[in-house]
């Protein structure tokens, strides 16, 4: 793979999030699916559960997918060519991934119990998600300087 390919290619599954996202959104918007419906499925205490874990995902996910990604770029600054490339596409592919699971989560959670921490989580989840645009300006940095201990 090429550097245009591979730009191209996390391109285009960060779309991807971005619309399911909206998507599901609609979905619930549009009356597609009934809102509200997971207070009528469970009782007050499983609500709780599902509202915390919820909240505790993002947490966990939005640390985890930046730093992740910072790290592996660290360990990839002194690789050539083919295997920088290969690094950045599996950890910037594994970043998208760990930013959609607690974005689409929190939707759901948002929509399903109409809890309000879960929009705030979601909106969280989508500015990490938009921050994270591989764009290849990282790609650039690893390039042209190596890491050298700096964050990325």
């Amino acid at each position: 793979m090429d550097r245009k390919s591979v730009l191209k290619s996390l391109q285009i599954n960060f779309t991807t999030a971005v619309f399911a996202a909206i998507i599901a959104i609609a979905a619930f918007e549009t009356g597609y699916i009934t809102k509200g419906m997971m207070r009528v499925a469970f009782n007050d205490n499983d609500l709780y559960y599902i509202e915390m874990g919820a909240v505790l995902l993002t947490m966990a996910l939005l640390p985890i997918a930046l730093k992740s990604f910072s790290r592996a770029m660290k360990r990839a600054g002194s690789a050539n060519g083919r295997e920088l490339l290969k690094r950045y596409y599996k950890s910037s592919l594994l970043r998208i991934f760990l930013l959609f699971i607690p974005l689409v989560a929190n939707i759901f959670v948002y929509y399903g119990t109409e809890y309000d921490g879960a929009l705030y989580c979601g909106i969280v989840s989508l500015g990490a998600l938009i921050y994270s645009y591989p764009g290849g300006r990282v790609l650039d940095e690893i390039e042209k300087n190596g890491t050298k201990g700096e964050e990325v």
